[in-house]
């Protein structure tokens, strides 16, 4: 990092320590809005209950935030994207708490009505929130102090285990409220596959900034090659169909041409990832175009999953 860059980021870092400070409230208010707009602009309902579709909804999301705030904690510190990064860690951290809120004790903004009774899912809830506070306050720091690597270290060593406990409480939750007569397992499958998908940028985009960080390197680069390999079969059987899986291929036109677009970036992604993995010391422009596309990348397949929703409404009036 040369001395420019450092005292770039080191204003950057104070106005937005600042920032936080007088702000905290407002900068939850917009996370909450966001997760709002969620359910607002979903029309989609994938279980019997009231709430259930959302209570699904919202709990998936919470594994791509497990990675979301990995990422972006390590892009920050490494000076990658610094006002990008610092944004996404606090728009996750703020999501991450909401959303756990919301499960726990409901919501109404987010379409939870009342709070959660079921003693496994519960369990569930405690377990993930528990990791989540042990990494809550590492993200804090890291916030008020874009410098702070031992604490970008102490996030990404929780962020495996976080997503494990987040798995878990989202299969239990899927499993509790949604209806297998609401949508058929072939239409769940493409559902559920392209959802993982939207955690997966996030992981790979961890994993990238884990090996040219030299943190976790070896861990991380075996990570990203097998996630890597997995994310581009994913995608691709989700366009042409995998028969042998039960996957169909792109049910109509619109989402083809979704997962054409998701593939097309992806494939200008990996150009740099292969650069990476082959030991090639990234310039901050390639480290940032990693870091910023994967983002592109998610907002992408969450308009896919939009899509895949609306087709499935639309098979089940």
């Amino acid at each position: 990092m040369n001395a420019f860059t450092l005292i770039g980021t080191t204003i950057i870092a104070g106005i937005f320590s600042v920032s936080s400070a007088g702000n905290a409230l407002a900068d939850r208010k917009k996370a909450e809005d966001i997760l709002a707009s969620l359910h607002e602009k979903d029309a989609f309902v994938a279980g019997i209950e009231s709430d259930g579709a959302d209570r699904i909804r919202y709990a998936d999301r919470l594994t791509m935030l497990t990675q979301r705030v990995a990422a972006a904690s390590c892009a920050l510190t490494s000076g990658v994207a610094i006002e990008e990064s610092h944004e996404h860690l606090e728009e996750a951290m703020h999501e991450t708490d909401i959303i756990l809120e919301a499960l726990r004790d409901g919501n109404e903004r987010l379409h939870i009505v009342g709070p959660e009774k079921r003693k496994r899912t519960l369990h569930d809830l405690d377990a993930l929130s528990e990791e989540w506070q042990e990494t809550h306050s590492a993200v804090e720091s890291v916030l008020n102090d874009g410098h702070d690597v031992e604490n970008a270290h102490v996030i990404d060593d929780h962020n495996l285990s976080l997503l494990e406990k987040a798995q878990v409480l989202a299969a239990d939750i899927s499993g509790q409220y949604s209806d297998p007569f609401e949508i058929t397992q072939a239409q769940a499958m493409l559902i559920t596959i392209a959802g993982r998908q939207r955690m997966l940028t996030q992981k790979m985009a961890k994993d990238a900034c884990e090996i040219w960080t030299g943190y976790h390197a070896e861990i991380g680069r075996a990570d990203l090659e097998k996630t890597m390999g997995f994310y581009e079969k994913s995608l691709v059987a989700l366009r042409d169909g995998m028969p042998s899986l039960g996957i169909m291929a792109a049910p109509n036109e619109t989402i083809k041409k979704d997962l054409d677009i998701i593939l097309d970036r992806w494939f200008v992604i990996k150009s740099n990832l292969v650069k990476l993995l082959a030991g090639e010391a990234l310039t901050m422009e390639q480290k940032y175009e990693i870091f910023h596309d994967f983002n592109i990348e998610l907002d992408e397949l969450e308009h896919l999953i939009d899509d895949y929703k609306k087709f499935v409404e639309s098979h089940h009036v």
